[in-house]
């Protein structure tokens, strides 16, 4: 054995290298958990610095681009169910909601531009007024359901615009229209709604008749009945004094004194 590869034991004596070999010995067997796990971490970083060193992770192959396939056809589309329409022909011939179930002539009538739509219609109930000395209204209902309109005096309703209201009534309210003066009742509730009342035309006020002359002579025969009567009732009521007999007769009440 050359002395370049002799370990440092060699030139030593044998009792000297078995002293050496049992200290060491006695080390690993003394050393503690703790120096196991640094050992352990010093051999992980070696192992990872030689495969760094070595190349590893530095030739990741870039993988090649696969071509996309082919895209999925539609499905088919389903048949009709249903089927065409001349099919059902037979139940244009025979409709369900007649009684012989033989189909009726009908016409589709428009509204009239002209008459503003639904403004001549007037359907609603009267569920309520409020009359006070700032507003007087009545409170309507749709009779085909909806909510309640309030409407003022003077106002028309939502949907019958050529209504309007003219009076409110502790228990009755009129509305003026095209078709007339209409009045509406107060609904009782728990008793059927009361139909719409019939167009109230307003009456003629009856023209005074002339005054006659005998009416006109009886008038005046009363009145001067009337001052007599109040002019008997004063001389009761005060009494008469010396004063008052020598100032002469008294004069009366109504007319100039002669």
């Amino acid at each position: 054995m050359s002395a370049s590869t002799c370990p440092a034991t060699c030139g030593r004596p044998r009792g000297v290298r078995m002293a050496i070999e049992q200290g060491l010995l006695q080390r690993f067997r003394r050393a503690g958990l703790t120096t196991w796990l640094l050992a352990a971490a010093c051999a992980w970083a070696l192992l990872l610095w030689l495969g760094a060193a070595l190349g590893m992770g530095g030739r990741l192959a870039t993988p090649a681009a696969v071509p996309p396939g082919p895209l999925p056809q539609p499905a088919a589309p389903a048949p009709d169910r249903i089927g065409p329409l001349a099919q059902y022909a037979e139940a244009a011939t025979r409709p369900l909601f007649t009684e012989d179930r033989r189909p009726r002539a009908f016409v589709a009538t428009t509204a009239d531009p002209g008459d503003g739509g639904s403004g001549n219609a007037f359907d609603y109930v009267l569920t309520g007024v409020l009359i006070s000395p700032q507003v007087r209204l009545a409170i309507l209902q749709p009779g085909n359901g909806g909510p309640a309109q309030r409407v003022r005096e003077g106002a028309a309703p939502e949907g019958a615009a050529g209504w309007r209201l003219v009076e409110v009534q502790p228990r009755r309210a009129l509305f003026d229209g095209p078709g007339g003066r209409m009045a509406l009742d107060l609904r009782v509730f728990g008793a059927p709604a009361p139909p719409p009342a019939a167009s109230v035309e307003a009456a003629p006020a009856a023209e005074p008749d002339a005054d006659k002359p005998g009416d006109e002579q009886r008038r005046i025969d009363d009145l001067r009945r009337r001052i007599e009567a109040r002019r008997a009732q004063l001389q009761q009521q005060q009494p008469s004094t010396p004063a008052d007999a020598s100032a002469g007769p008294a004069r009366p009440l109504s007319g100039p004194g002669k």
